[in-house]
């Protein structure tokens, strides 16, 4: 249904963007999109987030299986911020690490902050994403 619908639109209104010099298409689109990632970029959308961890998104197998054709957006268990700083380091090493170093990924949390979220929590995860990415 995606492939008849909209992928045509989607082609004719990346094309027009594509020669006005946009080169980086996104789309947000929540829960797990496996499956329509291959249509995105059939239709000239290379750009993913916000890969929600709970919904199956894996930005490791992603990043294995697309390389960079596919950029990407999120990825890091939103979660992880509420539990404490092995989780959060856990969670932010594991998923930055690997794949930082190629580009085409900006790590950010999978969704919104949850409000549980403890602002110590929060700096702890801004802090050691800076420190991997400096």
């Amino acid at each position: 249904m995606v492939d008849k619908l909209l992928v045509p639109r989607y082609i004719t209104v990346n094309d027009f963007l594509n020669k006005k010099g946009i080169k980086i298409i996104s789309v947000d689109s929540d829960g797990n999109i496996e499956d329509l990632i291959p249509l995105f970029l059939k239709s000239g959308i290379n750009c993913v987030s916000p890969l929600e961890v709970n919904a199956g998104m894996d930005v490791i197998d992603l990043r294995k299986k697309y390389g960079r054709d596919l950029l990407m957006m999120g990825g890091i268990n939103k979660m992880a911020l509420m539990s404490n700083k092995k989780a959060i380091y856990d969670e932010v090493f594991k998923k930055i690490e690997p794949i930082i170093e190629k580009g085409g990924f900006i790590p950010m949390i999978d969704h919104l902050v949850p409000p549980d979220v403890s602002y110590e929590n929060f700096i702890y995860y801004l802090n050691l994403k800076k420190k991997l990415l400096n």
